[in-house]
C-alpha cells in the first residue's frame, strides 16, 4: 500500500523523493543514532512522518487512532523495530530485490495508494509494478500515504471488492 518496488525507489531516486522520504536513509543510520534521537521527543518527530507523506493534518486521524500510534512509537522496541526495517531496505532488500527483478508474481495483487500522497506525486504508481505482478488491480484513495486512516471508507470499499473478487474467482 503506497509503495513502489524498493529496488526503484533506490535505484532511480529522485531529488523530489529523496526529500519526501527523507526518513529511509535516516532510519537506516546505523544503531543507536536514530533511535536515540527519536526517543528524545518521538511525537514529534512521528507527528511530521504523519503529516510530512502527503495530503495529511492531524484532524484527519481518529483520535483513538491516534493515541494508537502514540502509543506504539514511543515504545523503544518499536522505534528500534522500525530502524531495522529501513536498515534493511538498504542492506540487504535492495540486494534481494535486484537478483528477484526477472521474476514475477502471479497471485491477484492490488496496487493501492494515496492519491495525494507522495509516492503519486514523483510515480505512476500502478505502472511501477506492471512487470512484476502478472493479475494486477489498482485503486487511488483520496489522501496521501495514511490514506487509510483519513479515507477509512473508501479504503474499506476498494479492499473488500478486491477481496470479494478473488474469492469469487476461487470458487
Amino acid at each position: 500500500m503506497d509503495i513502489v518496488p524498493t529496488h526503484l525507489l533506490l535505484d532511480q531516486l529522485t531529488r523530489q523523493v529523496a526529500t519526501a522520504y527523507y526518513h529511509w536513509f535516516f532510519l537506516a543510520q546505523p544503531a543507536l543514532f536514530p533511535e536515540n534521537m527519536i526517543a528524545k521527543d518521538p511525537d514529534t518527530y512521528f507527528e511530521s512522518c504523519l503529516l510530512g507523506w502527503g495530503a495529511a493534518k492531524l484532524s484527519d486521524f481518529a483520535p483513538d487512532a491516534l493515541e494508537a500510534y502514540r502509543n506504539a512509537w514511543r515504545d523503544p522496541d518499536a522505534i528500534r523495530g522500525m530502524c531495522a526495517d529501513y536498515r534493511a531496505a538498504l542492506h540487504i532488500d535492495f540486494d534481494l530485490d535486484a537478483a528477484d527483478l526477472h521474476r514475477r508474481v502471479t497471485c491477484p495483487s492490488l496496487v493501492l495508494y494515496g492519491a495525494e500522497g507522495a509516492m503519486a506525486r514523483a510515480f505512476d504508481v500502478p505502472q511501477t509494478w506492471r512487470d512484476r505482478l502478472d493479475n494486477m488491480a489498482q485503486a487511488a484513495v483520496p489522501g496521501g500515504h495514511f490514506f487509510i486512516d483519513q479515507s477509512p471508507e473508501p479504503s474499506f470499499q476498494v479492499l473488500s471488492s478486491f477481496l470479494r473478487r478473488v474469492s469469487a474467482s476461487n470458487h
